[in-house]
């Protein structure tokens, strides 16, 4: 089994897209993919009666999942841990909801159900929530949740993908993220710009090449792509990564 731990230099970076491409490209190799978001904040049912109040007073609500929406994009099974209704970080949203999160063994534990669930040879891609060290409850991170992983289960394949940004601050967010991981032992298998745009600025084609300093440059997700309709997306997505 492989562990795709999938994380961003801040929110909004696209990483959900990202990981529906890294999916479609596992898939095109004849590997059985599984999508989990161990903590998916800002969720509210279609119907909630509190809805208007909660878009009106927050930007990032949504009633679809990431998993959800990166697993119908890549075709592939998908799964979310814990769902909350307010867009914060995962201990706050919990927090503000009285609710204990899972420890960072138990979300190992569930990945590797999701691993076993699927056909030989298999992927979980894991997407985590903000950045590397967003609070998942007492303190523990998404890096925390992949050691725990790599300890409960030292023959699954753990590697770590960066989604950047292509602009201006990339490079020293991108660097931080990476000095962390490997602080923490942490492999990193590369880095993926989450939204390139069909005409990029001089800066972003520099920082795509400079990017490269920090961990090997895996290639670029086209800004708009998680508008294409799956069949298009399934089309195309295998192209833009050149994960192995």
């Amino acid at each position: 089994m492989r562990c795709i731990v999938v994380t961003g230099t801040d929110t909004g970076v696209g990483k959900t897209i990202v990981t529906a491409a890294l999916a479609v490209r596992l898939r095109q190799r004849a590997v059985a993919v599984h999508i989990r978001k161990p903590v998916q904040t800002g969720l509210i049912a279609a119907d909630d009666p509190h809805r208007g109040d909660l878009e009106s007073r927050y930007t990032d609500v949504v009633t679809r999942g990431d998993a959800e929406i990166a697993g119908t994009l890549a075709g592939v099974a998908w799964s979310t841990g814990v769902s909350l209704r307010l867009p914060m970080a995962p201990a706050a949203a919990a927090a503000a909801v009285g609710v204990s999160l899972p420890t960072p063994h138990d979300h190992a534990e569930a990945i590797l159900a999701c691993g076993r669930d699927a056909a030989d040879p298999a992927a979980v891609i894991v997407e985590g929530a903000g950045g590397l060290l967003v609070d998942f409850g007492d303190g523990h991170t998404l890096a925390d949740i992949a050691a725990a992983l790599s300890e409960l289960a030292p023959a699954v394949r753990v590697e770590f993908v960066i989604v950047a940004r292509p602009g201006l601050g990339t490079l020293n967010h991108t660097a931080l993220t990476c000095e962390a991981l490997r602080a923490r032992g942490l492999p990193i298998g590369g880095i993926v710009l989450g939204s390139w745009p069909p005409d990029p600025a001089p800066v972003a084609v520099d920082n795509r090449r400079r990017l490269g300093d920090s961990a090997p440059v895996l290639g670029a997700v086209p800004a708009g792509a998680g508008q294409l309709r799956p069949a298009a997306f399934r089309a195309a997505a295998g192209s833009w990564t050149s994960v192995a």
